[in-house]
């Protein structure tokens, strides 16, 4: 897997994400990856829950009007 022009992989959760999403949003689709590094190679993350509730939060908070969004964990 790459990342291309719709798919993006971050390897942990840092506030720079909140601009992909903001910019998928503009853009109409897209989709970000945690716990992947930028080479593809899975990372994983220490607290997957902890981690959607924190990006959930961010987004809801920080982007207005918020976007569509959804959050899943997988594996």
């Amino acid at each position: 897997m790459r990342e291309t022009a719709t798919l993006e992989f971050k390897q942990q959760l840092t506030k720079r994400y909140l601009n992909t999403v903001s910019a998928y949003a503009n853009y109409g689709t897209g989709k970000i990856i945690f716990g992947i590094a930028d080479d593809g190679t899975p990372v994983g993350l220490d607290d997957p829950q902890d981690t959607c509730l924190r990006i959930e939060h961010a987004i809801n908070d920080s982007i207005d009007p918020v976007p569509r969004f959804e959050l899943a964990i997988e594996g």
